[in-house]
């Protein structure tokens, strides 16, 4: 039967982390879809204590390059390495009773080689972060959204309160890298149909 690597994003106090932007993540592996695994963890079915208290939602950035594996042995042994991969991009990844990357001190953010087999949830992140900023942005500000980078300006275009999904999901991915990405694909009409928002407020 095919088996799936899934990531699931733990709240702030699953535990301490190695840096503000970087949560906790589970990475696990089932028979099931991850939509009715993640359902499964929240309702406490087979579930480790730390998701069933902590799990806030799925990560399909962080696992949908992974395939199907058949059986469950080759899909465990691929949610290991994903764990250890995420732990060596500044992630704390528990797995099977371990937590990766929680005593480790330096790590190294993504560059563009690994980003593309997910580039998609990136290019979706900034499409829907465009849309719901209160006004317009460039590729480099959307960078830095995405890059879950704080300070005064932020609150310019989000509700840091309420922030959009796609605010700080890619702080383990090289700044450079993202902005780059984003100068790519960043149409004129996205900005300008942001002005005209802007100016109907």
């Amino acid at each position: 039967m095919p088996c799936r690597v899934y990531v699931i994003e733990l709240g702030r106090d699953a535990g301490r982390r190695r840096d503000p932007r970087l949560p906790w993540v589970y990475v696990g592996s089932s028979a099931r879809d991850p939509e009715a695994r993640f359902e499964q963890h929240r309702s406490g079915y087979r579930s480790a204590r730390l998701v069933k208290r902590f799990a806030l939602r799925l990560r399909p950035d962080l696992y949908e390059d992974l395939g199907a594996f058949r059986g469950s042995r080759l899909a465990r042994e691929a949610e290991l390495r994903r764990a250890r991969e995420l732990a060596d991009c500044g992630f704390v990844a528990h797995c099977d009773g371990t937590s990766y990357g929680r005593d480790a001190a330096d790590w190294s953010e993504w560059d563009a080689a690994r980003l593309e087999p997910v580039i998609a949830c990136l290019d979706a992140a900034a499409l829907e972060l465009a849309d719901s900023a209160f006004r317009p942005l460039t590729a480099e500000r959307a960078a830095r959204l995405l890059h879950g980078e704080y300070g005064f300006w932020v609150r310019d275009y989000i509700d840091q309160d309420d922030p959009p999904p796609g605010y700080g999901l890619f702080p383990h991915v090289r700044l450079d890298v993202i902005e780059n990405r984003l100068t790519q694909i960043w149409r004129p009409e996205i900005e300008a149909s942001k002005g005209d928002k802007g100016q109907a407020r």
